[in-house]
């Protein structure tokens, strides 16, 4: 049963790291246009949060692997 737990764990792992991957791709992809420096500084500070997610998300995938 827990080989299920840590399967099902490590699954959903994936899906979020992945989403989180894509949202700070996303953000990257937004500074580039943006050039109101009040805007950016808001997406810079979005894209180091999804950073933070990103990385949980792996410590996360580390953890059930």
């Amino acid at each position: 049963m827990l080989e299920l737990e840590q399967a099902l764990l490590r699954e959903q792992f994936q899906t979020l790291l992945a989403q989180e991957k894509q949202a700070l791709t996303a953000y990257t992809e937004l500074l580039q246009k943006v050039t109101d420096a009040q805007v950016r500084e808001q997406i810079l500070q979005l894209q180091r949060e999804k950073e933070r997610h990103v990385d949980l998300a792996e410590r996360l995938l580390e953890i059930v692997s």
